[in-house]
């Protein structure tokens, strides 16, 4: 009998062993699904701040979850995000390990994000020399990142321009069936004007005209008119015709003289582009569709304007 029992007594061991290290292994593939969705691109901030609470309950490291948070904010060029979280980018800079990384190659890679949110917040402070100082101590600390940091440069300098000018909202244009306007006349009296600047060569474009369908569904009851502006160079007008009646809205179809005059004025020299102009002529926005700075500058005319999940 003894035999006997002592078999069983160890056949239940392995059962009873086998059985943790099959909970081990869920528990390991588990962690590892829920900082995969940290890192999607598909999660907006609430989704964020759930699975933050989520990881921390299950043990996911607190570094890999920092990282995530990193990643998330500059994704979406958040810089109210990226600026909470900025003490604890400092600290993941500070005690980073390399066999604990998610996302970040180096301590250095860390310390060159936290300049960059530094050199973020001093640009919406409208504090030139803390951007130049943090933006190039970004590029120093962390070079393979320089195209992100010189688009960050580019923004600033632009923005600086545009808040000098004041744009001429009765240079001639035509719609798309040829006949003339002005951005004043499409104003009607409204607060502002949304100019989505357009070509049938630009694939982005095209691809977000659901968004700026939306953007004018969503805009109109706060008195902010969309427009779009086509730059095609030959045929604008009956490529513009074309696309408005593809999309089936009421957006006034634009074309810009062969002078391309907003085109010099607010500098449009990459698409898609997006500029925001008061009825006034002053430039609230010029940027890209889906820069977060789009929805701060609505709010400036409309505070009670907000982003949708989809826009």
């Amino acid at each position: 009998m003894k035999p006997f029992i002592c078999a069983l007594v160890l056949c239940l061991g392995s059962i009873s062993l086998h059985a943790q290290a099959t909970a081990a292994e869920e528990a390991a593939a588990g962690v590892k699904a829920l900082l995969q969705r940290m890192f999607s691109m598909a999660i907006n901030e609430e989704e964020l701040q759930e699975l933050t609470k989520e990881a921390n309950k299950v043990g996911v490291p607190r570094q890999q979850i920092i990282e995530a948070k990193l990643v998330w904010g500059l994704r979406q060029q958040n810089t109210k995000f990226l600026s909470q979280i900025l003490p604890e980018v400092e600290i993941l800079a500070s005690s980073f390990d390399p066999n604990s990384a998610a996302a970040m190659p180096n301590a250095e890679a860390v310390k060159g994000f936290a300049a960059y949110i530094k050199a973020l917040i001093a640009a919406e402070a409208k504090d030139e020399a803390g951007f130049k100082k943090n933006v190039l101590e970004a590029i120093w600390l962390n070079p393979q990142q320089v195209s992100v940091f010189t688009q960050a440069i580019e923004k600033f300098q632009l923005e600086a321009k545009m808040a000098s000018l004041t744009v001429d909202l009765k240079i001639p244009v035509t719609t798309s069936m040829g006949e003339a306007t002005t951005l004043h006349d499409q104003l009607q009296g409204k607060k502002a004007i949304l100019i989505d600047f357009w070509a049938s060569f630009c694939v982005p474009c095209l691809q977000l005209m659901p968004a700026m369908k939306r953007k004018s569904e969503l805009l109109a009851p706060h008195g902010i008119v969309v427009v779009a502006m086509n730059k095609d160079e030959e045929n604008a007008e009956g490529i513009a015709e074309r696309f408005r009646k593809e999309l089936d809205t009421n957006i006034p179809w634009l074309v810009e003289p062969a002078e391309r005059p907003y085109t010099k004025i607010l500098e449009v020299d990459t698409m898609p582009r997006m500029t925001l102009i008061t009825s006034e002529g002053k430039i609230l926005f010029n940027g890209h569709p889906e820069d977060p700075d789009l929805w701060i500058a609505l709010k400036k005319i409309d505070a009670s304007i907000e982003r949708p999940t989809a826009n």
